[in-house]
């Protein structure tokens, strides 16, 4: 194990504050930023690893696009069929290792979950998100274990992900370009890293034809990458007429693998930025880079979140409730005009007497058939005339529950434009589409208050719909204890307004009685206030009832949507704790230095 300088032991402190930081972003709820949380989570444990001085052989990417060979150039290093190759489709879809039987990889290298492979199993291919190892007998392995990378260029970006978590891992990198991929796009990110992060750098040409072409990429390497003469080492296609330059073939690049170990990474050894001091800026470089994608890509998103979370989240509180306009007033006005029609007294109001006497004959041909059986015999056939609440009860009045839901409805489509105007809330609504409708409360509920109401309503009203109005019930008590009230008594029971027409016509014939009613028309005004107030009542209860309910329920629902939006983004003073954390870490990493 090489020896460990204050430095270095400086760097490696930081390992368990970077766990911590891994750990809490991954415990935050952050929709639409689970792939930059887990990016982030990979590239922090690939530091954390690099913070660390490993003993054994290093760690070796092989690095390239699709076609330039990555699988045949590790089978040819070690002179075995190790990992599956094919010009015909891509096999390596996840990492390969192929290592020293005597040396493995240290525990937990790349983070992914790791299989060993029997030789029966051989041609390793690749799996995404699982590293394949091969143990190996082999010369070179003692002192490289070789990584088999997917491709960078590949229409699959998964692989893509798969060969840069690679590289971050890495302790050194093969570059592998042909002379048709030698200028790809993908490639100078990972010039500039390996240069940035001080990772031992090798550029291979495989498939080369001409000397032109080996001669332009190293050029490019020297004057656009950076790179201090870089040394390309070249392996001729196998019907090529160009042969490869001896210090360029493949024996020289095995020989330039070998001399990694032994920390021989100079230019003369054919890395590049290979030097204790270019690894020590690396890591802090690193360090840096982590952190500050911490705060750019996780947190400052995650505050931005926060913020439009709590402007929708006031602007959802000061969204008024909609008043329900319920007013079931007109589906209790028939019991009034049957209350009415029953009250004596207010048959017997100044305004009425003269038009129900006008009205006698037509009324008498209307008198029911229990009153002219107490003229024509005296007695009644049932005390009461018991009637039923009529089925077209509630056809006065309009559908309450289908106006409920249509408010609900309407508190709904208020919502959502209050919601869906942040460019972040339509993002969440996007990642969790049936959560979002989920927090919506049923429109049926809120019409189902109007059902519970009016079905009690209806049962106050069948209670009333044959009651005896409270003057009648007074003056049928008094009739019943004067010198011939019982018949009027009699009449009254058979037919409120009959009592009416009677006193009315004949009040002399009837003596007290008639001063009796007559003289109470200040009582008359009184129950007649009355009997209308108690109906007008019962509607107005009805309807405060209803407009109680359903401002309770859509409290509930705004409330439940202020929950969701809430959920969206972490607290606020758990985002801010995360700053801190970041840049006290940012400045231990600079306090190094």
């Amino acid at each position: 194990m090489p020896a460990v300088s204050s430095k270095q032991t400086a760097l490696q402190s930081l390992a368990p504050r970077l766990l911590d930081l891994e750990q809490s972003l991954a415990a935050l709820h952050a929709p639409g930023l689970a792939a930059a949380v887990s990016r982030y989570r990979a590239d922090s444990a690939a530091a954390r690893f690099h913070l660390h001085l490993h003993g054994g052989p290093a760690i070796v990417a092989i690095l390239g696009g699709t076609g330039t060979g990555k699988s045949t150039l590790l089978n040819r290093l070690l002179n075995a069929n190790v990992s599956a190759a094919s010009f015909r489709r891509t096999f390596t879809a996840g990492a390969v290792a192929v290592v020293d039987l005597s040396h493995p990889l240290p525990a937990g290298w790349l983070g992914v979950e790791a299989h060993i492979l029997p030789a029966a199993d051989l041609p390793a291919r690749g799996q995404l998100d699982h590293l394949m190892v091969v143990p190996l007998e082999n010369e070179l392995l003692k002192h490289v274990a070789l990584i088999d990378t997917p491709d960078l260029d590949g229409d699959q970006p998964a692989h893509h992900a798969q060969a840069d978590r690679a590289f971050r891992w890495a302790q050194a990198v093969v570059f592998l370009v042909t002379p048709e991929k030698y200028q790809m796009t993908e490639l100078p990110p990972y010039y500039r890293l390996a240069m940035r992060y001080g990772i031992p750098a090798l550029f291979v040409m495989n498939k080369a034809e001409s000397r032109d072409v080996l001669d332009d990429y190293t050029t490019q390497l020297l004057q656009s990458h950076g790179f201090d003469d870089p040394r390309v080492f070249c392996i001729a296609r196998d019907d090529a007429t160009f042969p490869s330059p001896s210090d360029q073939d493949l024996d020289a690049l095995k020989q330039a693998l070998q001399l990694l170990q032994n920390k021989q990474t100079t230019q003369a050894g054919g890395f590049s930025s290979g030097s204790d001091r270019a690894k020590s800026t690396g890591i802090h470089q690193r360090l840096q880079d982590l952190l500050a994608r911490a705060k750019d890509q996780i947190i400052q998103p995650l505050l931005d979140a926060r913020s439009q979370s709590d402007g929708i989240i006031e602007s959802l509180r000061s969204l008024t409730t909609p008043q329900p306009n319920v007013d079931v007033n007109p589906i209790t006005q028939q019991l009034q005009r049957r209350l009415q029609q029953k009250s004596v007294l207010y048959l017997m109001g100044p305004l009425r007497i003269f038009d129900r006497v006008r009205q006698v004959p037509l009324m008498l041909a209307k008198l029911p058939r229990n009153t002219w059986d107490l003229f024509r015999t005296g007695k009644l056939r049932t005390r009461v005339n018991h009637e039923p609440l009529p089925d077209d009860w509630q056809e006065t009045g309009p559908n309450f529950q289908s106006a409920l839901a249509d408010q609900m409805k309407l508190l709904h489509a208020r919502m959502d434009d209050i919601v869906r105007s942040s460019p972040a809330a339509e993002r969440w609504i996007a990642g969790d589409a049936a959560g979002y409708q989920a927090v919506k409360i049923n429109p049926a509920d809120a019409g189902k208050i109007a059902e519970d109401e009016l079905a009690e309503l209806k049962k106050w009203l069948e209670q009333r719909w044959n009651a005896v109005p409270r003057d009648t019930r007074m003056l049928q008590s008094l009739l019943k204890v004067i010198p011939g009230g019982r018949k009027l008594a009699q009449m009254s029971e058979a037919a409120p307004y009959l009592l009416a027409i009677v006193v009315a016509s004949h009040h002399a014939v009837f003596g007290g009685v008639d001063l009796l009613i007559l003289g109470g028309y200040s009582l008359a005004t009184w129950l007649t206030e009355k009997l209308s107030n108690e109906v007008a009542s019962r509607a107005r209860t009805t309807n405060e009832r209803i407009a109680a309910q359903y401002t309770q329920l859509a409290q509930r629902q705004i409330e439940a949507m202020i929950i969701w939006i809430d959920r969206q983004s972490p607290p606020l003073a758990e985002l801010q704790r995360l700053v801190h954390v970041v840049d006290d870490l940012y400045g231990s990493v600079e306090k190094t230095d």
